[in-house]
C-alpha cells in the first residue's frame, strides 16, 4: 500500500490520518478541499484493486448505496480511482462502534438495546425501500455518535464481496457470527436476511454473547443451519419475555416465519418501550430435576462366636511293636505324600513363555506366533485406524516380552483400516453448502470453475468421485463450479430511446436497475445519455445496468428558491448555506441566523446544504434537493 497520509485524491480529497481498517479496506480521516468538510476515505486493499470483476460489481453497489439519504445511514459521497488506488468518499462520523460499546459494558440494558435496534430498523426500512440489502449487519458496521444517534455503514458493499468469493472460491469474508442461514448456504438474500442478522445483534446486546460460536467459520455456519437458538432468558433470567420472543422471531431459520419487514419489527419494539406490549409474549420453560440415586450402605458385618474346646488325653501303655508299626505307617504316608506332590506339581505348575510382539502383524501372522508358544488370543475390539491396515493388530493386552504361563489368552485390538465415509451427491448444490456437507463428514473439497449456460453461478456442475463412493476421512472431493453464462460485451445505448434499451436488456437477461434523468443539449428527450457499466464492458445474465436518460434541453432561466430553516435552526446560531447546481458550488449565506427566510436561486438540478457551527467547525445538518 502506497503511503496515504498527505495524499490528494481526485484533486480534491486530502488524506489526513488512518482511523481503522476492516476486511475490505483501510479507513482514513480526510478533508474535502472543495466543500471544506471532513470526510471518511476508504482505500480498497490491493487484492481487490487487482480484481476487475470485483471492481465492476463494487462500483455498481457503491453507486446504488450512494442514493441512500437517511439520518441513520452513513452517506456515500463519491468513489473513484487514481494510480490503481480505488477509494470511496463517505460521511465522517465522530463516535465509536457498537462492538466497542458491547465489549466495554459486557451487555446493554434492555431499554438502551431497544432504542438502538429501533434506529437500525429505520435505516434498514429506508434501504430496503430502495431495493438495497445490507447483507453484513454486525456491530462493527454500527457507529454510535456521542449524542446517541446510530449510523449504519457499508450498505450494499457486502454483495460485491460475497459475489467475488463465490465466483473465485476465496475465503468467506465478513462475520459469519451474524450471517443468516440462507447466507451460510450460499442462497440468495433479501430484506429478511438483514432482519435475521439484526436479531443476532440484538441477542448479543442483551446477553453479551453471540448465539452461535465455534472454532472455525464453517462450524459457526453449520450451527446457523442446524442448531436451535439458546433462549436468551436461559442466560439472563431477568430479561423481559417479550424481548426474548422478538429475538426468537427474527432468528427463525425459515425466513417466511420472521418479521415481514423492518418497520413491523420497529412497531413491536416501540410498543414494548411505551409499555403497550410488555406482557404479549409468554414463554414456557420446563424445569428439569435430577434424581439422586440412593446407594445402599455397606453390608452388615457378620461376626461368628466360636466356642473353646478342651482335649483330655488319657495315659495308655504302648508296646515296642506298636511303635515300629506306627513308624512304618508314617514312612508309607510320607512317601505317598512326596510322590503325590511331585505328580501334582508337574500337573499344576505350568512353564512360562515370553509374549511375542504382535502390533502391525496380520491376524494370521499373530496367530502363528502365539500357537508356536502355546498361547491363544481373543479379539477384544475392532477399531478404525488411519495408520494400521485393515486386518492387522493395533495393540495387544499384555506387552511384548513379558513372561506368561503357557495357554494364556492374549487380548488383541484388530484394525478395520481407515474410517471411510460415503461421498454425498453435490451436483446442483451451492459451492458453500457442498463444502459444509463434506466438512461434516471429514472430507475436503477442491474447486475448479467454468462457464455454463444451464447452471446458475455458484452451483456445482459435476464432482469426482461421485455419490455412493467411499473415501477415508481427510480425502479430497473435486468439484466443478458454474460461473454462469459466459460474459458478453454490453451494447452502447447512447442515443437510443429508453424503451428500446429496456427491451434489449430484458432480451439478454440483464436487469435495468436505476434510470436517472439529466438535461442535455446533445440528446433529445427520452434518449439514453450514458450508461453503467460502459459500452463494451463484460456483463453476465442477471447483472444490473444503470441508465441516464435525457430530459431535453435545460432552461437557462435560473429558478429562485426561498429557504426557511426555522425552527430547525434557532435564531442567533452561526450557520453556513451553500448551493450546488449546474454552475458549481457557491455559498449563499454565512453568519448568525435571524429567523428569516433565505432567498437564493439555482440553475438546473442540484442541492442546498445547511451547515451548523459547533465544536470549532461547521457540520452538515440538512440537505435539500432541487428542483
Amino acid at each position: 500500500m502506497k503511503k496515504m497520509p498527505g495524499r490528494l485524491l481526485g484533486n480534491r480529497y486530502k488524506v489526513l490520518e488512518k482511523v481503522g481498517e476492516g476486511g475490505m479496506a483501510r479507513v482514513y480521516r480526510g478533508m474535502d478541499t472543495k466543500l471544506n468538510r471532513q470526510v471518511a476515505v476508504k482505500i480498497l486493499y490491493e487484492q481487490f484493486a487487482g480484481d476487475a470483476d470485483f471492481l465492476r460489481r463494487f462500483k455498481q453497489e457503491a453507486k446504488a448505496a450512494a442514493r441512500l439519504t437517511h439520518p441513520n445511514i452513513v452517506n456515500i459521497y463519491d468513489e473513484g480511482e487514481e494510480d490503481n488506488i480505488h477509494y470511496i468518499i463517505m460521511e465522517y462520523v465522530e463516535g465509536y462502534t457498537l462492538k466497542d460499546l458491547v465489549q466495554r459494558d459486557g451487555r446493554l440494558k434492555p431499554e438502551e438495546s431497544v432504542q438502538i435496534v429501533i434506529q437500525i430498523c429505520d435505516a434498514l426500512a429506508h434501504a430496503h425501500s430502495q431495493n438495497v440489502i445490507h447483507r453484513d449487519i454486525k456491530p462493527q458496521n454500527i457507529i454510535m455518535t456521542e449524542d446517541g444517534r446510530v449510523k449504519v455503514t457499508d450498505f450494499g458493499i457486502a454483495r460485491a464481496t460475497a459475489d467475488t468469493t463465490i465466483t473465485y472460491g476465496r475465503s468467506l469474508l465478513g462475520s459469519v457470527y451474524y450471517s443468516s442461514p440462507e447466507q451460510a448456504r450460499g442462497y440468495s438474500t433479501d430484506s429478511k436476511s438483514d432482519i435475521y442478522s439484526l436479531g443476532v445483534l440484538f441477542y448479543e446486546m442483551l446477553t453479551g454473547v453471540v448465539p452461535f460460536s465455534g472454532e472455525s467459520p464453517i462450524s459457526v455456519a453449520l450451527k446457523h443451519l442446524q442448531d436451535d437458538v439458546v433462549p436468551p432468558r436461559s442466560l439472563i433470567p431477568e430479561l423481559p419475555a417479550f424481548l426474548e420472543g422478538v429475538i426468537l422471531k427474527t432468528m427463525r431459520k425459515d425466513r417466511q416465519l420472521r418479521y415481514n419487514n423492518a418497520l413491523e419489527l420497529k412497531e413491536d419494539l416501540e410498543g414494548w418501550l411505551t409499555g403497550r406490549d410488555r406482557d404479549s409474549y409468554v414463554l414456557n420453560h420446563q424445569n428439569h430435576h435430577l434424581k439422586r440415586s440412593v446407594l445402599a450402605g455397606p453390608p452388615e458385618e457378620h461376626v461368628d462366636n466360636l466356642g473353646n474346646g478342651r482335649t483330655v488325653m488319657k495315659k495308655r501303655n504302648v508296646s515296642y511293636k506298636k511303635i515300629i508299626g506306627y513308624g512304618a505307617l508314617v514312612a508309607v504316608i510320607f512317601l505317598t505324600m512326596f510322590l503325590g506332590y511331585r505328580f501334582f506339581h508337574d500337573l499344576l505348575v505350568v512353564p512360562e513363555v515370553p509374549v511375542p510382539y504382535l502390533v502391525g502383524m496380520s491376524l494370521e501372522e499373530a496367530e502363528k506366533e502365539l500357537l508356536a508358544r502355546d498361547l491363544s488370543y481373543n479379539i477384544s475390539e475392532k477399531l478404525n485406524d488411519d495408520n494400521v491396515p485393515a486386518g492387522c493388530i493395533i495393540s495387544q493386552g499384555i506387552p511384548a516380552h513379558r513372561n506368561v504361563k503357557k495357554g494364556k489368552q492374549i487380548d488383541l485390538v484388530l484394525s478395520l483400516g481407515p474410517e471411510r465415509v460415503e461421498v454425498p451427491y453435490l451436483v446442483g448444490k451451492t459451492e458453500l453448502e457442498s463444502r459444509l456437507k463434506l466438512s461434516e463428514r471429514g472430507l475436503n473439497m477442491e474447486s475448479d470453475y467454468e462457464h455454463n449456460n444451464d447452471v446458475a453461478p455458484g452451483y456445482i456442475i459435476r464432482q469426482d468421485p461421485g455419490k455412493d463412493f467411499h473415501l477415508k476421512k481427510g480425502d479430497t472431493v473435486y468439484v466443478v463450479v458454474s460461473e454462469g453464462k459466459k460474459p458478453f460485451p454490453l451494447r452502447d445505448f447512447r442515443g437510443m430511446p429508453l424503451e428500446e434499451a429496456t427491451e434489449w436488456l430484458h432480451a439478454n437477461g440483464l436487469v435495468q436497475r436505476n434510470v436517472d434523468g439529466e438535461f442535455s443539449d446533445e440528446f433529445a428527450e427520452g434518449k439514453v445519455i450514458s450508461q453503467f457499466p460502459a459500452a463494451g464492458d463484460p456483463v453476465q445474465t442477471g447483472d444490473p445496468v444503470d441508465l441516464t436518460v435525457s430530459k431535453g434541453e435545460e432552461s437557462e432561466t435560473p429558478v429562485k428558491y426561498i429557504i426557511d430553516f426555522y425552527p430547525q435552526v434557532a435564531p442567533g446560531q452561526l450557520i453556513k448555506v451553500y448551493i450546488e447546481d449546474e454552475e458549481g458550488a457557491k455559498v449563499v449565506f454565512e453568519g448568525e441566523y435571524e429567523g428569516d427566510a433565505i432567498k437564493t436561486e439555482g440553475v438546473g438540478s442540484g442541492r442546498i446544504v445547511l451547515m451548523e457551527f459547533r465544536d470549532q467547525e461547521f457540520h452538515v445538518i440538512d440537505i435539500k434537493q432541487f428542483p
